[in-house]
């Protein structure tokens, strides 16, 4: 059971290789592919006991929160003490941050998880849900681009979210990882400053994915089009996107499906704290998890995906969760007492339009 704000344990955290930790924050984000982190250490004897670029772990009582590196380094002295803070990023950065390196720059006829593979430059790491994708034809990497820039363009097109794992490597997922443990409740584990947010922004009655295929000159070869519609939008708004990469009607359906899922999801909101860093069976709250909410304040009762978490300990353990409708992150349909006003995308239709 979650206990209340002022009886949940301290995590032990222990960074590796540097001193002890004071206090300690950690950011981590499903659509973000580094998480950071932040903390302040205590700092006796000479010298400074860090430096950027230093490679550790962080762990909270055994667990795996970070592998990665010392980013920042900030010390300081008073007549009273001394201070040593210090910001820490995951070992995805690289990927994230430097070009790609390759040999001709051009990937032919490999899937978004093999060119990621080989465009992991830096021995990053690169993992999967275990969804399939298609074979791209050609897959062209930019003067100067990074690796994570580049797989997050075919990333689009397949309804793909990149971020990385405790092991500091880079995953590619297409729904959520599973269900925490336990529901969120008002009063019992919501601490006070929780919100929510209910938003039309960003959805259409009417999405449209118009591409085109590298081969065939009739008009599903050279115009095709597909749209999808959200029930959830009463009145006539349209939204037009092109196709990243080969326009055929399969992919072109699932980024329509994806933009419309995403819409509808973002737009419902909620940011709520939490007492400790762990769910009821203790596993640490972790991104694209789903997680049961009941709170008749902020008037949810369903299902959410969180989309990301902040880790926070000094005196008190807590976290604050960001959540969203499972749509925002390729989930489906919660079908909770909040989701009634915001219906899943409708009947997907493909078309094929002369110019």
């Amino acid at each position: 059971m979650v206990l209340p704000l002022s009886t949940a344990p301290l995590e032990r955290i222990v960074c590796d290789g540097l001193p002890e930790v004071k206090s300690f924050s950690m950011s981590v984000s499903a659509e973000e592919a580094a998480r950071t982190a932040s903390g302040d250490f205590v700092i006796v004897g000479s010298g400074v006991p860090a430096f950027p670029g230093q490679a550790t772990t962080i762990t909270a009582s055994g667990d795996l929160l970070l592998t990665g590196y010392v980013r920042d380094v900030n010390t300081g002295y008073s007549e009273q003490d001394r201070t040593l803070s210090l910001g820490f990023v995951s070992r995805t950065v690289d990927m994230i941050e430097a070009s790609a390196v390759h040999p001709s720059g051009e990937i032919l006829n490999k899937d978004l998880v093999a060119i990621a593979k080989e465009l992991d430059s830096y021995g990053v790491g690169i993992e999967t849900d275990g969804s399939s994708f298609p074979i791209e034809i050609r897959h062209k990497l930019m003067l100067g681009e990074t690796g994570f820039s580049s797989i997050e363009r075919r990333a689009r097109a397949r309804g793909a979210l990149l971020y990385d794992t405790p092991k500091g490597r880079l995953k590619i997922a297409t729904k959520p990882e599973g269900i925490h443990a336990g529901t969120l409740k008002r009063g019992v584990n919501i601490l006070g400053g929780a919100s929510a947010s209910f938003t039309e922004e960003g959805r259409y009655s009417e999405t449209q994915i118009r591409g085109q295929q590298s081969e065939g000159s009739e008009k599903q070869h050279l115009r095709p089009q597909t749209k999808v519609s959200d029930t959830g939008v009463t009145r006539k708004r349209v939204l037009i996107l092109p196709q990243e990469g080969e326009g055929t009607i399969d992919r072109m359906r699932k980024r329509a499906i994806w933009q419309a899922r995403r819409a509808a999801g973002n737009s419902v909101t909620a940011s709520i704290p939490v007492s400790g860093w762990r769910d009821d069976n203790g596993r640490l709250w972790a991104p694209n998890w789903l997680v049961q909410v009941d709170d008749d304040f902020l008037g949810i009762e369903g299902v959410m995906i969180i989309k990301s978490v902040s880790f926070q300990q000094s005196d008190k353990t807590f976290a604050v969760l960001s959540l969203a409708d499972p749509r925002a992150l390729g989930g489906d349909n919660p079908r909770g007492k909040t989701s009634a006003g915001y219906g899943a995308p409708g009947v997907i239709e493909a078309e094929y339009e002369d110019e």
